[in-house]
């Protein structure tokens, strides 16, 4: 039996509540039996105890395939099949038992009124935000079909430009490693060894040998700062998603060359992807920079586009409104043009295709470039050993 957790009023104090019940109905009527106040529905809970914290930084997550979820969904919505009649046959064709769980709640959902689209947010772990904002347009155009076929377009865009970053990554990944691994192993086992025969003459090290031999020895006695250093980064990558660090975070990334131009692309990218897919389907143009503005998830740029609705209020067009320092070259000239014509929906869509190639050439051009680098570094790493033990040998044959 499902958990529902709640955020209640008890005794002047706010608190979590978690009940077991059948449907939330059934574990909201509970709560109110108990004469509690009920503040806010917080979702489902898989254990009823959530004061319990897991004590690793990573928890295990359910496998489940939004991008399979979503090429079933729309063409199901799009030959007149109700919802609630597509989520079965959807659960029907799974083989996964998470899924298939995650699917059943949705349905659930469904029978007890709530909206399609509240459900799919509490359920973030799941779906991207962008889903729910699609999905929830959708619902107060009247155009859930067509609003569901633009998002099967968008994920599997979207899991092509994950596959390409992931393959075009492998090998200098490979190479990172393997150029890691080795110097580790010339600083702090070939070099050591090498030094230990060499004093046993007791002959003076040479300069260059005894530099490297500090430097290995000085490695290995920290050794104990590495795993602290691994879990500060892990703990620093999951606190930098909210508040002042991510705010430092965002501003650090667009700052660094050829990446910080990648971020800022892919982050505009997608905002002109989905206003495309928001007025395709008639949602007012403030209403649909609105939402847009959500998927930014770089709070810098997302600060640049602050004053858009503001203008659009006041009665700017969209080409005058956007006028953040980050946008892409050419933008506001392409969508005036696109106003004149009355063909902005198009012309939206044009620039998000533009700066997703530009982001696959930018990307490709980093991780070509980022190849030779990695090996030009270990052979510059070899080079000074070889050359280390190089004079360490000739100095033994001198004497």
């Amino acid at each position: 039996m499902p958990f529902f957790r709640y955020k209640i009023i008890l005794d002047g104090k706010n608190q979590e509540k978690v009940v077991e019940a059948i449907t939330e109905k059934e574990a909201s009527q509970k709560l109110w039996r108990q004469n509690v106040t009920i503040v806010k529905f917080l979702g489902e809970s898989n254990t009823q105890d959530t004061t319990k914290k897991s004590l690793f930084l990573f928890k295990k997550r359910q496998r489940f395939n939004v991008y399979k979820f979503t090429d079933q969904l729309a063409p199901l919505l799009q030959s007149g099949i109700p919802l609630e009649q597509v989520l079965a046959i959807i659960e029907e064709g799974m083989d996964e038992k998470s899924g298939i769980s995650v699917v059943q709640q949705l349905r659930r959902g469904l029978h007890e009124g709530r909206s399609f689209s509240e459900l799919l947010k509490e359920r973030e772990t799941y779906f991207p935000p962008l889903f729910a904002i699609l999905i929830e347009t959708g619902e107060q155009t009247g155009c859930l079909p067509e609003v569901a076929d633009e998002l099967q377009r968008f994920m599997k865009e979207s899991k092509e430009f994950k596959e390409f970053v992931i393959t075009s990554s492998i090998y200098p990944a490979i190479i990172l490693l393997v150029t890691v691994t080795m110097i580790t192993l010339l600083f702090t086992f070939f070099i050591p060894r090498f030094s230990k025969l060499f004093k046993d003459t007791g002959k003076d090290l040479p300069f260059l040998t005894e530099i490297m031999l500090n430097t290995g020895n000085f490695m290995k006695s920290i050794w104990w700062i590495y795993p602290i250093l691994i879990l500060l980064l892990i703990i620093f990558y999951k606190k930098s998603k909210r508040g002042k660090l991510k705010t430092l975070k965002d501003k650090s990334f667009l700052c660094l060359p050829i990446i910080g131009k990648i971020v800022q692309d892919t982050q505009l990218s997608r905002f002109f992807r989905t206003l495309s897919i928001m007025v395709k389907n008639n949602v007012p143009i403030l209403r649909a920079v609105n939402i847009s503005s959500r998927i930014l998830q770089n709070s810098i740029i997302a600060e640049s586009f602050s004053e858009v609705t503001t203008d659009l209020k006041a009665g700017h067009n969209l080409s005058l409104a956007l006028k953040s320092k980050y946008m892409i070259s050419g933008t506001n000239s392409m969508l005036r043009i696109s106003e004149e014509s009355g063909d902005v929906a198009s012309m939206l869509t044009s620039i998000a295709e533009t700066g997703e190639r530009e982001v696959k050439v930018q990307l490709k051009r980093l991780l070509t470039a980022l190849e030779p680098a990695i090996i030009i570094m270990l052979a510059l790493f070899i080079a000074l050993v070889v050359l280390a033990v190089f004079q360490a040998i000739m100095q033994m044959n001198a004497l």
